[in-house]
């Protein structure tokens, strides 16, 4: 298992337990899938090893590359950026990239960015993912400007 960062406090978002990695990332084969998970956090400091790490993948010549963002509790626009190279990684060398039930975040920051048509997502149990929606809502409902109309 891969780890990365460290503990401690963060001015920019909670602090983690004592001990705890940024992001862990794990790779197992399941059958002729090369599935990788990661939990934590992937943001700039950290990005860069789930690239390099689909690229190791693929040099085994695995069929298909997985990546489950389950677990993935913050993720910035290093992260959407890595994943778009990963999968770029994985076609080059034939795989097929999919990524497996992301968590909110991830899909929430891949829809805003436009990426999120990209990618093939999948849920762990093999079905296609369930809508979420990614739309931002509103506090309170729009209201006709009294300036414009009737």
């Amino acid at each position: 298992m891969w780890e990365t960062g460290t503990s401690g406090e963060r001015a920019d978002r909670r602090p983690d337990r004592l001990g705890d990695p940024i992001m862990s990332l794990a790779l197992t084969c399941a059958g002729s899938t090369k599935l990788i998970t990661v939990s934590g956090e992937i943001d700039m400091s950290n990005a860069h090893l789930l690239t390099e790490l689909v690229a190791c993948a693929c040099d085994s010549s695995a069929p298909v590359v997985a990546v489950d963002l389950s677990a993935v509790r913050f993720f910035s626009a290093h992260g959407v950026s890595a994943l778009l190279q990963a999968q770029h990684i994985a076609v080059t060398a034939g795989a097929a990239f999919i990524l497996r039930d992301p968590a909110p975040c991830v899909t929430y920051l891949l829809a805003t960015s436009g990426a999120l048509g990209d990618f093939r997502l999948n849920r762990g149990d093999g079905h296609p993912p369930r809508p979420r929606s990614t739309a931002v809502e509103l506090a309170t409902p729009l209201r006709a400007d009294p300036l414009t109309s009737g």
